[in-house]
């Protein structure tokens, strides 16, 4: 379930907590439920983890029961489509970093770049770290390039995987060209078809939850990583 790593990664964030990541290892990750309710425009979006496809000329739909008879009606719902997420978005934990050297996050001036030059040993000290907390499931660890959706494009076989769901945006986070790592604190949260689908209205917006940040953010320390990352 992991895509291919890349010869380097870099990990935007401000001074203090870049050289925390590098010199002791900390990092702090959050749940796609976290993400998905964060109203920080750079760090929050609402369809984190979220496919959605809203055919342009509305969805086809075939009724096979009505009234409790069998029923073949077929027609199309206009300014419809469905959306499919993780169904246990509050229990998968992401890291974001991109591909991206010169990615600016905010103001410029207050951010620094952290180069991962080795990522694969950045990989192996978070399996070890994940091994260590009580509640991390390592086994679930997975990583990949993000791909980007628009609405009017089929999902095809995605709206099933929870692992290639946990890796989608959209399109207009595109300029991030973010690259994750992702664990779950459960050991089915990436399971086959283990996903929240509905059918709504194009107009329809879920509203933002307030979360516990206790419950939703959890901060791994993987000791020194100057073998492995360094400040630019």
């Amino acid at each position: 379930m992991c895509g291919p790593l890349p010869p380097v990664l870099f990990k935007v964030l401000p001074e203090i907590y870049a050289r925390r990541l590098v010199e002791v290892g900390e990092m702090m990750w959050s749940t796609l439920a976290w993400f998905q309710n964060e109203e920080d425009p750079n760090r929050g979006d609402k369809f984190e983890a979220t496919r959605r496809h809203f055919p342009p000329d509305g969805l086809d739909i075939t009724r096979h029961e009505r009234n409790g008879r069998p029923d073949h009606a077929k027609f199309t719902l206009s300014g419809h489509g469905n959306q499919w997420r993780p169904v246990q978005s509050k229990h998968i934990f992401i890291y974001s970093m991109t591909l991206d050297p010169n990615l600016a996050l905010g103001d410029p001036a207050a951010q620094t770049c952290v180069e991962i030059f080795d990522p694969a040993e950045l990989v192996q000290r978070v399996r070890l770290a994940l091994k260590r907390h009580r509640k991390a499931r390592p086994e679930t660890l997975i990583h990949d390039a993000v791909r980007y959706w628009s609405s009017d494009k089929p999902p095809e076989e995605v709206w099933a995987l929870p692992h290639m769901l946990t890796m989608h945006k959209h399109q207009d986070h595109s300029w991030q060209q973010e690259y994750r790592f992702a664990f779950g604190t459960r050991t089915d949260v990436f399971d086959f078809e283990n996903v929240d689908c509905r059918l709504l209205s194009n107009d329809v917006h879920s509203s933002r939850d307030v979360l516990d940040p206790q419950c939703h953010r959890m901060k791994l320390r993987l000791g020194s990583l100057n073998d492995c990352c360094r400040i630019r």
